[in-house]
């Protein structure tokens, strides 16, 4: 599994007298499978809380793993597979391109690779005419595509992005679907929060709920 969070033994909240089918999905509640695109939508923050918090495995009863490795075991080797874009997308307030480069050296690219790296992503995600420009002046939809190349740089398995579809215009939307489709279909997996759910049946090949910090119920999404 790309992704895979149980509840523990000391956490499982099965009731008593379930069957061992019902004690199963409440031990194991969320699974997803190499070059899904699935989303976790909400009403307010939980879908963000849920993804940041993941990659802590400081949550008691839940243990979480990212291609079979497990977040309390070997956290370094999960950064290495995980590329985040954080609440409220945080960037640090340089030039474009600088934002790029430093995301990829941060992740332990060689300066010359990361420099490539950024040179691709610019292009790729319609970036070359605001490179040189601050981050403080980008529109939400050039920051959620700067925020994307950032975890993208160092070649990730798995993206954990939080609303990188809300609030951004139809030009971005656009580019940053076509990157997820790309890269789902080449490299890895992808979960991403949102509040819309018509945004979420829309991009996303799976679909589940997030309400105070669990996963409430998942289904697939509509063709799309």
């Amino acid at each position: 599994m790309a992704l895979e969070v149980r509840h523990t033994a000391d956490g499982a909240s099965g009731a008593p007298g379930a069957g061992a089918a019902s004690q199963a999905r409440e031990r194991c509640p969320l699974r997803i499978e190499p070059h899904a695109c699935v989303a976790a939508v909400s009403d307010d923050d939980a879908a963000d809380w849920f993804l940041a918090r993941l990659l802590r495995g400081d949550r008691p009863g839940r243990s979480v793993s990212v291609y079979g490795v497990d977040v309390r075991t070997d956290r370094a080797a999960v950064q290495r597979l995980v590329g985040m874009v954080s609440v409220g997308m945080p960037l640090p307030e340089v030039p474009v391109r600088d934002a790029l480069v430093t995301a990829g050296r941060h992740k332990g690219l060689a300066a010359e690779a990361a420099s490539q790296r950024t040179a691709d992503l610019t292009d790729v995600l319609g970036l070359r005419a605001v490179e040189h420009a601050a981050v403080s002046g980008l529109s939400p939809g050039q920051r959620s595509r700067v925020a994307l190349g950032c975890a993208l740089l160092h070649v990730p398995k798995l993206l954990l992005l939080c609303h990188p579809l809300d609030g951004v215009d139809s030009a971005s939307e656009k580019i940053i679907c076509r990157v997820l489709s790309r890269y789902t279909a080449s490299t890895g997996t992808v979960v991403f929060s949102t509040r819309s759910r018509t945004t979420a049946h829309r991009v996303a090949g799976r679909v589940f709920s997030v309400h105070d910090d669990e996963v409430c119920c998942g289904c697939p999404s509509a063709p799309h």
